[in-house]
């Protein structure tokens, strides 16, 4: 089973690691820094706090 819980800024290093090596090459094109990955989670913590919710972004528990 699978649980999910709410993006916090301690995935920050994750969400590197994902958007990193190999995987890019069909994304982005180029990794993700961690001071970007931060405020990639930022931005995503503002829009998942909108009325209505305009964003939903989770982390595997």
């Amino acid at each position: 089973m699978v649980t999910l819980r709410a993006l916090t800024l301690d995935d920050a290093p994750a969400l590197t690691r994902i958007y990193s090596g190999a995987s890019v090459r069909y994304t982005t094109g180029r990794a993700l820094p961690l001071d970007q990955a931060q405020e990639k989670i930022r931005s995503a913590l503002t829009r998942a706090a909108e009325t209505p919710r305009a964003q939903w972004s989770w982390g595997i528990h």
